[in-house]
């Protein structure tokens, strides 16, 4: 666990003694039960699951669930990390569990820490035992050059160095730092407008929803206090991708040009994503796919461009060579892999306004050694000469352990789809 709260409760009530005479406090079932009726009632739909043993609650987007453990003394144990979002956020889930242990004639059994200075020397520490992601969920892996990555995006040495020497720097990549009219609001946003905001039109009915929640989000923060700062560039181009004109972006796009500021969010950046066996492939982190046919195939897109993935496990007895053989060449080679367990090539065509690249990487690696490593660069190609491709790289690499020979392909394309036919996740 990173930082977060960890605090305990108990009863009002003794366990035992003189002073149990006046009421003792409840066994650890009673406890569970009446939890899981006032969460229920109280919290209503923050509650993820409930059982007399613990509560789950979802009390923020960006942030881990929080958990209500009953122990078997009766005593609660809260949990939940709250890095990710900042000390606001941390106190806000105090004051969320304050009413539930009322109800339950409950009490914390310590005093509560200054938030502030405990997040920020938690990041001090952090940084000095050589950390180069913080507060971050470790399911996307973006690629870029940063010597830390924060939940409000990469930091560079100087900043580092800075907060070391005074972590009380470290505010500014907390979200929800102060308390306030507001905040709530603004700290939502900047984390979707920062992890989960595409920066391209919506696909699909989610991705549409998530950028008019933030959008929504942005509105109710600029209501609740008007002197609030905003990222009022990222905002602008925000309402341009759900399609409002010039007219109606001309406010928003007068405040970004009084308060400029650099572009925000991750997926501007590659994204790396594992595939099968040892091998990764790097797209933009616009891209949307998924895995299908029982995780043999791999596909993604971003609206204009779609890439395809298909493995399989070949017969034990053919070299990567032979293994790439099978299948003769067809089209213009743009690029070749010609190692002894490794062998590749990239082909591209076009199918009327489509440039295609097509990908073949056979890989047979007979040796322990994990380091053996090929790399394959795959580009969708844009209008023109084919041998001449263009545009963001599809990156696949990947290291040989002993395993039978494997042959990949991977078909990238651009306007393969139309906008209104895609699925992603």
């Amino acid at each position: 666990m990173g930082f977060g709260l960890d605090r305990r409760a108990r009863s009002r009530k003794a366990k035992g003694g003189l002073r149990a005479l006046l009421g003792k406090a409840p066994e650890a079932a009673e406890v569970g039960d009446r939890l899981v009726r006032l969460a229920r009632r109280m919290l209503k739909d923050a509650v993820i699951d409930a059982s007399p043993r613990r509560v789950t609650l979802r009390l923020h987007p960006a942030a881990a669930p929080v958990r209500v453990v009953v122990l078997p003394d009766g005593d609660l144990e809260i949990t939940g990390e709250t890095a990710t979002v900042g000390p606001g956020y941390h106190r806000h889930v105090e004051a969320v569990l304050a009413p539930l242990l009322e109800e339950l004639e409950y009490v914390w059994a310590d005093d509560a820490p200054d938030v502030r200075a405990a997040i920020t020397a938690w990041v001090a520490a952090e940084l000095r035992a050589g950390a180069t992601r913080l507060a971050l969920p470790e399911a996307r892996a973006f690629v870029l050059d940063a010597a830390v990555l924060t939940p409000l995006g990469p930091r560079d040495r100087a900043w580092c160095d800075a907060v070391l020497a005074d972590p009380e720097r470290a505010a500014d990549m907390f979200a929800w730092w102060d308390d306030g009219p507001g905040q709530a609001a603004r700290a939502r946003a900047l984390l979707a407008l920062w992890h989960d905001v595409p920066w391209r039109e919506p696909l699909d009915a989610d991705e549409r929803a998530l950028m008019v929640r933030v959008d929504a989000d942005l509105t109710a923060a600029r209501t609740a206090e008007p002197a609030l700062a905003l990222p009022w560039t990222a905002w602008a181009e925000l309402r341009g991708h759900l399609g409002d004109d010039e007219a109606a972006l001309a406010a928003l796009r007068a405040h970004a040009d009084a308060d400029p500021a650099p572009p925000i969010g991750y997926r501007r950046y590659p994204l790396e994503i594992e595939l099968t066996a040892t091998w990764s492939i790097e797209l933009p982190g616009a891209f949307v796919g998924r895995w299908e046919d029982d995780g043999d195939r791999y596909w993604a897109t971003d609206g204009e461009r779609m890439i395809e993935l298909v493995s399989f496990t070949a017969d034990d007895s053919l070299d990567a060579a032979a293994l790439l053989a099978i299948a003769p060449e067809k089209h213009l080679v743009i690029a070749r892999i010609d190692e002894p367990e490794r062998q590749g090539r990239a082909e591209a065509y076009t199918e009327g306004t489509v440039h295609i690249v097509i990908g073949l990487v056979a890989d047979r690696a007979r040796g322990r050694d994990p380091d053996v490593q090929g790399t394959a660069w795959l580009r969708g190609v844009g209008a023109g000469d084919v041998a001449q491709p263009a545009g963001a790289p599809a990156r696949m690499r990947g290291h040989g352990r002993a395993r039978p020979a494997v042959a990949r392909q991977i078909r990238f394309g651009i306007g393969v789809h139309d906008r209104r036919s895609m699925d992603p996740i």
